[in-house]
């Protein structure tokens, strides 16, 4: 990696929503914004910013950070997306903590499940993993990932070849293996090192050296603004996610039909051994908003991914809005702030939602 120091300057203003402690709302229904800020005098301040040149060899493309030489040694590498549960006789689920980068996508009935992309990160116990859905491919693919699933409505997995992603569906332990400690079909787990040695023997095409980043990584956040401590993501009535700053880290929590109280509870996952729980956590937070469609071979729920939708992105109590764009499910998203200025995402641990327009999107500073 790269790195330079460059001075720029960049006009503050001294108080804002995050020093007032207001709520910040965006109800992408109504497509409307509303914040306030007090008035004040500006102020000039001056900050250094370290370049970023992203090493497709020595770095991770699904984080952005430089990886140890005992990692990179090991590439080229596949990209390795599975599909995970998250209906309630799933949690705690195991090894998502583990992966690289993580995809949370709407499916039927307001629910969420995962993608868990693994490109150097490992589980020994990942899971439970579940069926497809329609949108997977269609982040799955600028990375030429294999997505590995528990099976998929009649027609979904040709279809999803069709597409250029090649799929993996149930194989025999001990690659895969179903646990008796909970039922089918919410006990599907995998050894990630021994699936990746399943898809190998297949002679599945890759990208060498590797493939580009999910998106555009950098250290300049001077476009940012204060004021996200905690992050409310409601997918549906049914689903709504809640972040908040504990440390460097955003933790996570969950509201939906599920619970006993229509409060926020702490999402744990749990080892293989059962005796440790802690709860999910990330760097960075990623929202990306589409149209809410029917599949046409399906009728499954499915967001569109390509094209221009809004964006929101949070890091260490600040956030950026603007937009995400791509003319195809081959590209990587691009990200521009509301002035069409390029976003710069830290290179760090990534949760990325993919919700619907109908979703909303509140945070604040408590």
């Amino acid at each position: 990696m790269k790195l330079r120091l460059l001075i720029v300057f960049t006009l503050i203003v001294s108080c804002s929503a995050a020093d007032t402690n207001e709520e910040v709302v965006v109800d992408t229904t109504q497509q409307t914004t509303t914040t306030t800020i007090a008035e004040s005098d500006a102020t000039t301040t001056t900050e250094a910013v370290i370049s970023y040149e992203f090493d497709i060899e020595r770095m991770s493309p699904l984080t952005g950070k430089e990886i140890p030489p005992e990692l990179w040694l090991n590439r080229p590498k596949r990209v390795v997306a599975f599909k995970i549960d998250n209906n309630i006789n799933a949690r705690p689920q195991s090894g998502l903590q583990e992966a690289d980068s993580v995809f949370e996508i709407l499916v039927e009935g307001g629910m969420t499940r995962f993608l868990a992309f693994f490109l150097d990160n490992t589980s020994k116990y990942l899971g439970p993993i579940r069926s497809a859905r329609p949108t997977d491919p269609t982040v799955v693919r600028p990375y030429d990932g294999t997505l590995v699933v528990s099976g998929a409505t009649a027609g979904l997995i040709p279809a999803i070849i069709d597409l250029g992603v090649p799929v993996l569906e149930e194989v025999n332990a001990p690659a895969m293996f179903r646990i008796g400690s909970r039922k089918a079909p919410h006990n599907l787990y995998a050894d990630t090192e021994l699936v990746r040695d399943v898809i190998d023997s297949k002679g599945y095409k890759f990208l060498q050296p590797g493939p580009q980043p999910l998106y555009p990584f950098g250290f300049d956040q001077n476009n940012w603004s204060t004021g996200a401590n905690k992050i409310t993501i409601q997918y549906s009535d049914f689903t709504t996610v809640i972040w908040k700053m504990d440390g460097d880290r955003y933790s996570r929590f969950i509201i939906d039909a599920y619970s006993s109280e229509k409060d926020a509870v702490a999402h744990n996952f749990i080892s293989q051994d059962g005796n440790y729980t802690d709860i999910l956590s990330t760097e960075t937070i990623v929202v990306i908003q589409g149209a809410l469609y029917k599949d046409k071979a399906t009728t499954l729920p499915s967001i569109l991914t390509v094209g221009i939708g809004d964006l929101y992105i949070f890091n260490n109590g600040k956030y950026v809005q603007g937009t995400w764009r791509r003319t195809d499910i081959s590209e990587s998203f691009e990200f521009f702030d509301v002035n069409q200025n390029p976003i710069e995402v830290p290179p760090s641990s990534q949760w990325i939602h993919v919700v619907p327009n109908e979703g909303q999107i509140v945070w604040s500073n408590s």
